[in-house]
């Protein structure tokens, strides 16, 4: 079979987990049934590499890119185009229906629907063209049973509808990993993502004056960050609090914590998750994260514990004790069962697709 080509749209290397999954599924890996290219919108962020064949662009806004992109979807007769941010796959539906071009819309969908798009009137637009515009797509692809749930409650048309978990190497995420823990007693948690609301860490962090003993490490970088450690300040736990910044490596102060914190509002699979258990670091985050309802052995064992709120959180975290081994941490167990790897992932990724593209023609 002639092989087709298959363009992903990335709006920049930023180093959230919908950019990350995108990036390892464009790796050029020898027998792959298509020629793998990225658009990218955006060139700046911390995850570029030289593993994936990329256009790089510096526009500021997905609009001013959309010439370029249909220019060289009809020049290069894409076969294939691949987008996982909704604002992004809602113009690209919209020029499949003005038919601008003829290519196969593959949609991957990073975060549960309503919570993520309801905060302002823009998004809550997004989400009113979204939901108009998403049966034009020829595949939908979410990472949990709960987004499932609320793709086909919401109309989406069930044979378009593919559940596949985000990839984990867990022996990659291991190999060499020394447990990083900083000076004092006391529990030790730590957060791994970007610095917005979405991620809820401010709801958290006003708890922190209210127990003894407790020190958070913040790993990343957002928009937040200023106001976070105002935060901090107005409630006295400057001390407890710890921001270290981006980091490409995290996995050392993952694997020294007691546990990892996940404070969000809403997520669709949380990589930062599933990467804390391959290392053995439990998590603890909230009931309303509803896809880490699929990862029920781990529910049940109380690697993953979901609180109901705020409150109950407080209660939990006053009571939490350190890892026995907190003088001198090893690296703990893996606690992740039935993952995908990257290599599972991507097969099962493009079975799916060269399936789809078949009945098409």
């Amino acid at each position: 079979m002639k092989k087709l080509k298959l363009l992903g749209v990335l709006p920049s290397y930023s180093s959230g987990g919908a950019e990350k999954i995108t990036l390892k599924y464009f790796r050029n890996i020898d027998q792959r049934p298509f020629f793998l290219k990225l658009f990218v919108i955006d060139k700046t962020g911390p995850l570029k590499n030289n593993k994936v064949d990329a256009l790089n662009f510096s526009y500021k806004r997905f609009l001013y890119a959309i010439p370029n992109l249909i220019f060289y979807v009809r020049k290069n007769k894409v076969n294939v185009i691949f987008s996982t941010f909704p604002h992004i796959t809602i113009i690209l539906l919209l020029t499949k229906i003005l038919k601008l071009h003829n290519s196969s819309i593959v949609v991957r969908q990073p975060n549960m629907l309503v919570a993520s798009l309801t905060k302002s009137l823009k998004l809550r637009l997004i989400k009113f063209l979204y939901m108009e515009l998403i049966n034009y797509a020829d595949i939908i692809l979410v990472t949990s049973q709960a987004m499932m749930q609320e793709a086909i409650g919401n109309g989406f048309n069930k044979k378009k509808l593919f559940l596949i978990s985000n990839p984990v190497n867990i022996r990659d995420i291991r190999k060499g990993i020394i447990p990083k823990r900083t000076k004092g007693l006391g529990i030790k948690l730590v957060f791994v993502g970007r610095l917005t609301y979405q991620k809820g860490l401010d709801r958290v962090i006003k708890l922190l004056c209210k127990i003894e003993n407790i020190e958070l490490l913040v790993i990343g970088e957002g928009e937040l960050k200023k106001n976070l450690k105002k935060i901090c300040k107005e409630n006295l736990v400057d001390k407890k609090v710890t921001f270290l910044g981006f980091l490409s490596n995290p996995y050392n102060f993952v694997a020294g914590s007691d546990y990892f914190l996940l404070p969000s509002r809403w997520e669709g699979m949380p990589n930062c998750v599933l990467e804390s258990l391959a290392l053995g670091t439990p998590v603890i985050s909230f009931k309303e994260i509803e896809p880490l309802n699929d990862l029920k052995e781990n529910i049940s064992n109380k690697s993953i514990i979901l609180e109901k709120n705020e409150n109950s959180l407080l209660k939990l975290l006053k009571n939490l004790k350190p890892r026995k081994d907190y003088l001198k941490p090893n690296l703990r167990k893996n606690l992740l069962l039935n993952s995908l790897n990257d290599y599972e992932y991507t097969k099962k990724v493009d079975k799916i697709i060269l399936n789809a593209v078949c009945k098409k023609k």
